[in-house]
């Protein structure tokens, strides 16, 4: 089956809308089509062929966009890297993606010429994109073009998006996220923007109505004294993380337009979408998807939108799932009488204490429900006596908590086995970013100072 390129059906329908607007310049569909066309006949001349496999770094950039679509429009596999990965990783990587071609993408000529119908084949590899991983190590999953064009397909109404919309760029073009605001923009023929400037100047000087953002990137918007440019939003997506209920409480006395949402690379980007604003759920589940709750609370999930299998370096070939086949996400959740998701927490980052079944997510969410704490994090620490016992790093707005006090609020939400036995401050260079491998560095530091 073979759909039309969404930035061609927008150019022949809608040429002169705007498909995508940096701080220079702007580029309607026509022009956009133009410059995707003009760029995939220069790469079919570098030897490009469909199914070839061609990494990249993939910063924000025109130059990111264009090649990414070009590739999709030529059947070929985009796989785009995060700038962050070191130089001399680069190699190994390239020769585990079966790299038959790399390019810069900013060293790509960037012309627009008169382009032609183009359709792309629905069910054809389109991305292979390493995730987080929360063992530390990425894998590499294989999506093809039918899970990113149905994730936006099924999710443009719940985001009330609109031709008029104009949506930032905020997530990164290496991740899932990114791909999707793409893809949703070039579908409901809305604005992606692209800029430098900080977030709030953004939002002022191009009029965003649509914003993603993960709960770091609130808490520093929410720090800002003036927040007036954010009038023209209709739509704060939250997700990647859990929200803290003091951040829901500030940004509702901003009158911030937030939603919340559940997602994942597997699944090609948003699974559920709240229906409300700033709620404690992450919502309903988007149509062409399907989920439903183990017997142990695990998420499991399908549809159309779930990637094909992971990539396997060993044998250069993807483990391909069945099309009815269900993936276990390995997150813990369950669903309210209405039919809105509630996460709990990790599967794999569960241990025992004395006896007890301990969620550090449980912990986490009621640290954040305590007045001036904006993130937590939760980690087990070897006890002679239990086995395990929590111990949580804290950000605290207030700098006046102690563990007395933060156990006297928590004995109100939490049973006591659940209580941190140590309260410590996040390491700066983590700027409220968890990292597992960087706090289970301070945590071991302070255990063998203090357990021994």
């Amino acid at each position: 089956m073979e759909v039309s390129c969404p930035i061609f059906e927008q150019a022949s329908q809608n040429p002169h809308h705007l498909a995508l607007i940096t701080d220079e310049r702007t580029w309607t569909y026509a022009q956009l089509d133009g410059a995707i066309h003009s760029l995939t006949r220069f790469l079919k001349k570098t030897g490009i062929k469909e199914k070839d496999h061609i990494p990249f770094i993939a910063k924000s950039h025109l130059s990111t966009i264009l090649l990414l679509f070009a590739l999709f429009r030529m059947g070929a596999v985009a796989c785009p890297l995060s700038f962050r990965i070191p130089q001399e990783k680069l190699p190994q990587l390239f020769k585990d993606l079966r790299a038959a071609h790399i390019f810069e993408p900013e060293t790509l000529p960037l012309q627009s010429e008169p382009s032609s119908p183009s359709t792309i084949c629905l069910y054809t590899p389109a991305t292979l994109l390493l995730t987080s991983g929360s063992s530390g190590f990425p894998k590499i999953a294989s999506h093809t073009y039918a899970n990113h064009y149905y994730n936006a397909l099924g999710a443009t109404a719940a985001y009330h998006l609109e031709s008029s919309s104009r949506w930032l760029l905020s997530l990164p073009l290496f991740h899932v996220s990114g791909i999707g605001i793409l893809f949703r923009c070039f579908l409901q023929g809305a604005a992606a923007i692209l800029s430098e400037l900080p977030v709030l100047e953004a939002i002022g000087k191009h009029q965003i109505t649509h914003l993603s953002q993960v709960p770091t990137q609130l808490y520093r918007l929410l720090k800002e004294p003036d927040l007036s440019f954010t009038s023209s939003l209709q739509c704060l997506v939250l997700g990647g993380a859990p929200l803290p209920k003091d951040l829901i409480q500030r940004a509702h006395a901003k009158d911030l337009p937030i939603l919340t949402t559940y997602g994942m690379t597997e699944m090609s980007s948003t699974i559920t979408l709240s229906e409300k604003k700033a709620c404690d759920y992450a919502g309903k589940i988007l149509p062409y998807r399907e989920l439903k709750i183990e017997k142990d609370q695990e998420i499991w999930v399908r549809g159309k939108t779930r990637f094909e299998g992971y990539w396997n370096p060993a044998v250069q070939s993807v483990d391909k799932l069945t099309e009815e086949q269900w993936f276990p996400t390995q997150d813990l959740g369950k669903l309210t009488e209405s039919g809105e998701l509630e996460i709990i927490g990790r599967k794999d980052r569960q241990f025992i204490s004395g006896g007890e079944n301990i969620q550090p997510e449980e912990i986490e969410k009621a640290l954040c429900n305590v007045p001036g704490i904006v993130q937590a994090s939760v980690l087990p620490v070897d006890d002679p006596e239990f086995g395990k016992r929590p111990v949580a790093f804290i950000h605290d707005e207030t700098a006046s908590h102690t563990l007395q006090t933060i156990r006297k609020a928590l004995s109100e939400t939490i049973p006591s086995f659940m209580y941190p036995i140590a309260i410590l401050n996040y390491p700066n260079e983590l700027e409220l970013k968890p990292s597992s491998a960087l706090l289970k560095a301070h945590l071991k530091e302070w255990s063998l100072k203090n357990q021994g």
